[in-house]
């Protein structure tokens, strides 16, 4: 039971920290939280020990527990991790198109929706909805390229960057070139075309990194 409610507890601040509900440095109050929640402390602790290993929450000594401040620079790095990793990604699921282990009209037929979904959705107001399909588009890949360490280095910074996606995505980013690049990408890996895909996935999350460090010159 106190596992439920740990989980419950976990997943619900995890989508108000990636969402903005909890903004960067916002204090979290075990007790209040747990009033909130109507439960008691230890799910709640154990959710916040969880949310601290993902890199969301720091603890900080005789201050208190609070959302993680990600610089850009720390965002910077982030991106630099997810570019290479990224990369690899698509080269290994294309390689496996190539192999025949995956069909590659499977793979179009299932990451198609979700740029034309991407698609429908270039407003600024719905940039939320763009960026969580934005996320499933990149985790089938992951997922398919059957490279757990890969896979699991990814998962650990990509809270990280939907947070990154929900504040610059609605300003900074060019979505519906960003649809473009998603098309591209689709088309080399169901071809087979290992190099090209690892090419414009570097390239896709290169975009972004970039983004960022011309808003750290700017400060």
């Amino acid at each position: 039971m106190t596992r439920n409610y740990s989980d419950r507890a976990y997943e619900t601040l995890r989508e108000r920290i990636i969402n903005g509900g909890l903004r960067p440095s916002a204090p979290l109050d075990i007790h209040r939280i747990a009033s909130e929640f109507e439960m008691s402390i230890t799910p709640v602790r154990d959710a916040i020990k969880r949310l601290e290993a993902d890199g969301l929450v720091e603890v900080i000594p005789r201050s208190g527990t609070f959302v993680r401040h990600f610089t850009l620079q720390d965002l910077i790095r982030g991106y630099e991790l997810v570019e290479a990793l990224d990369g690899m990604a698509g080269y290994l699921l294309a390689e496996r198109v190539a192999a025949g282990d995956v069909d590659g009209q499977e793979l179009e037929r299932l990451l198609t929706p979700l740029v034309d979904g991407m698609e429908e959705n270039l407003e600024r107001d719905q940039a939320r909805i763009w960026a969580e399909l934005d996320g499933q588009f990149h985790q089938i890949i992951f997922d398919m390229s059957e490279n757990t360490l890969i896979a699991s280095s990814y998962y650990s910074v990509r809270d990280q960057m939907k947070s990154v996606l929900s504040f610059i995505s609605p300003i900074y980013v060019d979505r519906a070139n960003s649809v473009r690049e998603h098309r591209l990408i689709i088309a080399a890996i169901a071809a087979g075309d290992s190099e090209k895909a690892r090419n414009l996935c570097q390239d896709h999350r290169n975009l972004v990194r970039q983004i960022l460090k011309k808003l750290l010159l700017q400060m």
